[in-house]
């Protein structure tokens, strides 16, 4: 285990985002392992996903924006680093519905209404799917959300002071705060019922990871955890059985605000060993992937199980599709994701002689809930 130097890549990061995306595929999957592999607090994922992106943005892009980096210049480099793996999952979870007419079964019509928005990532309002704002690919809410908190730290982060973060994290805080109590848990945002509690997670998660970006820099963490520790506490968290009620409104209320933030300036300040890194780079990977195109995946087979059979739900056959669809995710990310995204930075630069703009960020670049 080694201090964490002055580097992209935060490896400790990847892992834990890893780990965080697997528990939530768990989340999405209950037909298939019975809910034997059900994690009652799995959803609280998200609030990681946003600190880490918080982090991760403010360490690439604080000195760059310092240095002259436009805003829509930051705008291309992030819609080339999140938009191909999101229309990888959105192509897949669309194309289930032909499938599933092939098969003589019931399904949403695909609507333009619908696909439109969704195709731009955009949230619908239309009465459709009970409200989902993502009704094809439902894990897709938390890309509106990301990109919202980027393009905001985008253009305030010249005025970005650290009295300014304090402020807007106590007022993001207090919106959280009430969000859960008033929602009854942070399991909010991907529905109109409550979309503005997506606004509440985000913004105050990012925030808190910008800030924790800061106090590293100033003061890096003194105390050492070893990562390999970290691993099972962040799966502790996030599978705590909490009862709902004030209970729950407390731990959900307590983590995104005052846990999640230590447990992050704990994880930035420490790295893995060799081979530690290599793993947990393999998994922080995959991770946006993975988060994508799991529910599109499992969409394709519940229609053949419907069709030919539902096997009994077990944890072995949860486990089985898990790591199929890991193994998916991480073939497109290295065969499809890292060349589109080459691709496009390459044919995006404005002239011959134009400076190369800062390239996409990889492994330790957010996800995605």
């Amino acid at each position: 285990m080694s201090r964490a130097p002055d580097r992209r890549m935060f490896y400790t990061i990847d892992g834990l985002r890893g780990i965080a995306a697997l528990l939530v595929v768990c989340r999405h999957i209950v037909p298939l392992h019975a809910g034997q592999l059900s994690f009652q607090s799995s959803y609280l994922a998200v609030e990681l996903f946003f600190l880490f992106s918080g982090f991760v943005i403010a360490h690439a892009y604080d000195r760059r924006f310092e240095q002259g980096l436009g805003f829509w210049e930051f705008v291309k480099v992030r819609l080339i680093r999140l938009y191909p793996i999101y229309f990888i999952g959105f192509v897949i979870a669309v194309s289930t519905v032909p499938m599933a007419r092939l098969m003589h079964l019931n399904t949403w019509p695909l609507d333009p209404l619908v696909l439109i928005p969704n195709l731009l990532i955009l949230p619908i309002w239309v009465n459709f799917a009970g409200g989902l704002l993502y009704p094809f690919n439902n894990p897709s809410w938390t890309l509106f959300f990301e990109l919202v908190a980027n393009f905001v730290y985008a253009l305030v982060v010249k005025r970005l002071s650290n009295p300014v973060v304090a402020v807007i994290l106590l007022a993001s805080g207090a919106f959280l705060a009430w969000a859960a109590f008033h929602f009854h848990s942070l399991d909010i945002g991907y529905n109109r019922k409550h979309f503005i509690g997506g606004f509440a997670r985000v913004f105050f998660s990012f925030f808190a990871g910008v800030a924790v970006y800061r106090i590293q820099l100033a003061k890096p963490c003194p105390i050492k955890v070893s990562p390999w520790l970290l691993l099972p506490a962040c799966c502790a968290l996030l599978v705590a059985q909490i009862p709902h009620g004030l209970d729950r409104e407390l731990y959900d209320t307590a983590c995104a605000l005052v846990i999640f933030p230590l447990f992050a300036y704990l994880a930035t300040s420490v790295e893995p060993g060799p081979k530690g890194q290599k793993l947990f780079a393999l998994g922080g990977g995959a991770s946006y992937a993975l988060y994508l195109i799991h529910a599109p995946l499992g969409g394709m087979l519940n229609t053949l199980f419907i069709v030919y059979g539902r096997p009994k739900g077990s944890a072995a056959l949860g486990i089985a599709f898990i790591a199929v669809v890991a193994v998916i995710a991480w073939l497109v990310e290295k065969y499809y994701d890292r060349p589109v995204r080459k691709w496009l930075t390459a044919i995006t630069k404005r002239g011959p002689n134009a400076p190369s703009p800062p390239a996409p960020l990889a492994a330790s670049d957010p996800v995605k809930s």
